[in-house]
């Protein structure tokens, strides 16, 4: 396999610096949001419990930054701009902001548009199998269905791993990711002389299990949407923005000299 070699910015063409100036920079905006606002709720004592949050959110928008260097190959556009989205409507307004516990339908629009969303980026596994279907290599339907039932169980992969890891915020750092608990309950498992991680424990086990599992539902109903408007498109053979998806995430646009 040939060895991949890091394009640097000025050697990129016009358009890709343009979009790769976007990206970047709505990316470091809504980190420079998120630690503000950690400095904000930290000065105040953090009444609301958002510290923890406000960090990670700051520190997950450098994640693609990092792997792109690391693997030397920069994301699409595409890519950049779902994961924009996805962090500006979850970590930022739904957690930063507390809308999720201002609201009663945000978090589950947001499940549902990040199982649609994520798929944009696990089309990157499938990508060299979709653009052999897009120009006829390979039978359009079998194939087609095969790559969707491919990448809608890696997304249902990644809405249990987003559970665990809310179930580990909660336990390791008293978060109320999966649900918050009755202050009632918090001075009974005090009263017994529980701190830290073992009063965390305790307390999740009075957490109910709907909120993860209409966590997960939710991310489910998204991806199959994305799979339906994946295999409409492959069976009417129009763009409806699904080739437009396909297209720039295959392309070199972002990793070739301009």
């Amino acid at each position: 396999m040939k060895e991949r070699i890091w394009v640097r910015f000025s050697r990129l063409g016009k358009t890709a610096r343009i979009k790769r100036g976007i990206a970047l920079g709505a990316e470091a905006c809504i980190s420079v949001i998120c630690l503000v606002m950690a400095v904000v709720y930290g000065v105040n004592g953090d009444p609301y419990n958002r510290l923890f949050s406000c960090l990670m959110a700051g520190l997950l928008l450098w994640v693609p930054i990092i792997v792109e260097r690391l693997a030397k190959h920069r994301f699409s556009f595409t890519q950049h701009a779902a994961f924009i989205i996805l962090l500006a409507g979850g970590a930022v307004a739904g957690s930063v902001f507390y809308l999720f516990y201002l609201t009663d339908w945000f978090d589950c629009f947001m499940h549902v548009l990040a199982g649609y969303v994520l798929m944009i980026f696990l089309l990157t596994l499938q990508c060299r199998k979709l653009n052999e279907i897009e120009n006829g290599g390979l039978s359009d339907r079998k194939s087609a269905l095969s790559c969707t039932l491919t990448l809608l169980l890696a997304s249902l992969g990644t809405a249990c791993l987003w559970e665990l890891v809310e179930f580990i915020g909660d336990m390791f750092f008293g978060q109320t990711a999966q649900g918050a608990i009755p202050e009632e309950v918090r001075q009974a498992i005090a009263a017994q002389g529980y701190t830290g991680v073992r009063a965390n424990w305790e307390a999740i086990k009075y957490v109910s299990v709907q909120d993860t599992d209409m966590d997960m539902l939710c991310h489910a109903g998204g991806s199959i949407l994305f799979c339906l408007h994946y295999l409409i498109h492959v069976f009417t053979k129009k763009n409806l923005g699904m080739g437009t998806f396909i297209k720039d995430i295959e392309g070199t646009e972002m990793n070739v000299c301009g």
